[in-house]
């Protein structure tokens, strides 16, 4: 029990009468103190008695179990009082620090990270803030605590009431995945240049004649239906079918390069981000996809599978990854890759050539799946190096770092090279396209029968 300001300011008002130093009024004031504070103790016994006890309330709390990252949820504190007196509870729920309220409802009044509410005797009320996560991964919800104000104002029973059986105690954060909502979004509506992509359903260079449609300037000059450019008095272009149920593996380096960060998020979010775009288009053109993550050991394999079951398992698998500060094991990695997965695959690795002795492994190691895979590697230009390389050389900490930055880049530049020339695709963008540029290389691959 803890008495309140307003109990205090009482109690010390019954020392005015104190001031009065005279015999006969002395004696008065002195009865006078006595009554008061006698009167005082009796209303905080009473205001003890009319005050529910914490553990007279059963609490439950109620939210998705998954979420998805930066993307506001509701959680609901269903409360119910087992006595027969109302009270004014103030709650406090113990959110993950990922997890931070937003704001109440219009129904309780607000107290930073504190809901206050009345509820009346042997009554059930709902309360309900909302939270925005702002991490991916797994999150657990704490104790809940209460505090029960004395109907007189005198005293705060507080205590911690574990929420029932039932409640919500784990939440998943998910990635938001708003490039494929805008993917799908476009492709429906037939906007897809708009954003920087290809058609959704990409015509390619299969056996399968599909349709014949106008010459486009990037054309291949085999597409071209020389009966129907003579027909017609205009170039005019075959388009074929692109094959079906090809694989495409995604492979994920959670090594320490993708521990920095770039525009204040972490590389292997962008990771995160662009693998599940291409995962998702792969789905939808009815290709199998399947997943490797490593650092100095493999951590998840999927083999590749067709279909939304198996971009779930995707999702499942690297909503919650981090990056971890030890150095990337890619002999290994590819050689349990190579064992797993014997068939033709476009095998798509995200990694990052940060310095020339990493990007050497990188490249001997990559260019070894070839000719069994096609490779694709996907590597993250940081923005801050390339702004670092126009810096004027007016002081000394300027030419430095533009020195550092122009060796950084070229010791990347002739790691793609290397990559380059071994035949595996390089896709070396900033972190905000990287995703886009990605599938334009997927869909690329499927046109030109790469695969």
């Amino acid at each position: 029990m803890r008495v309140t300001p307003r109990w205090i300011k009482l109690f010390l008002c019954g020392l005015l009468p104190a001031m009065f130093t005279g015999s006969a009024v002395g004696a008065l004031a002195a009865v006078i103190t006595t009554l008061w504070y006698a009167v005082l103790a009796v209303a905080l016994a009473i205001d003890w008695h009319r005050t529910p006890a914490p553990d007279q309330f059963q609490i439950r709390r109620e939210t998705a179990d998954r979420v998805t990252c930066g993307s506001e949820c509701s959680v609901s504190l269903r409360i119910h009082n087992l006595s027969s007196l109302a009270a004014q509870v103030l709650l406090a729920d113990t959110v993950p620090e990922s997890l931070q309220p937003a704001q109440v409802d219009q129904d309780s009044s607000v107290i930073p990270g504190m809901i206050e509410t009345r509820i009346g005797g042997n009554e059930r009320r709902s309360v309900t803030y909302l939270a925005q996560p702002t991490q991916r991964g797994d999150f657990v919800f704490g104790a809940i605590y209460i505090t029960v104000r004395g109907a007189l104002g005198m005293i705060n029973r507080p205590g911690t009431v574990t929420p029932t059986a039932g409640s919500c105690s784990l939440v998943r954060v998910y990635p938001q995945m708003k490039d494929a909502e805008r993917f799908e979004l476009m492709a429906r509506k037939g906007k897809l240049r708009q954003v920087g992509l290809r058609r959704a359903r990409s015509q390619g260079v299969g056996r399968d004649f599909e349709s014949l449609r106008d010459y486009l300037p990037d054309d291949e000059m085999r597409r071209i239906d020389w009966k129907a450019t003579a027909r017609r008095g205009k170039l005019v272009s075959r388009q074929f079918e692109v094959e079906k149920s090809q694989a495409v593996i995604i492979v994920l380096d959670i090594g320490r390069t993708m521990l920095s960060e770039l525009n204040g998020k972490p590389k292997i979010d962008y990771a995160i981000d662009a693998a599940l775009l291409l995962a998702h288009v792969a789905t939808l053109a009815d290709d199998m996809v399947g997943l490797l993550v490593f650092s100095d050991t493999v951590h998840t394999y999927l083999p590749p599978r067709r279909g939304r079951q198996q971009m779930h398992a995707i999702l499942d698998s690297i909503y919650k990854l981090q990056a971890r500060l030890v150095e990337s094991d890619y002999q290994g990695a590819l050689a349990f890759l190579q064992y797993r997965w014997r068939k033709r695959a476009l095998t798509v690795c995200f990694t990052d050539l940060w310095d020339p002795d990493s990007a050497r492994q990188t490249v001997n190691e990559l260019s070894l799946l070839q000719p069994g895979h096609l490779v694709a590697a996907v590597t993250l230009l940081d923005p801050a190096i390339k702004a670092a390389s126009d810096l004027t050389s007016d002081s000394t900490l300027n030419v430095l770092q533009k020195a550092v930055s122009l060796q950084m880049q070229e010791d990347r530049q002739k790691a793609q090279n290397a990559l380059t020339d071994r035949g595996v695709l390089v896709v070396d963008s900033p972190a905000n396209t990287v995703s886009i540029d990605l599938v334009n290389k997927y869909l690329q691959v499927k046109e030109r029968a790469m695969l």
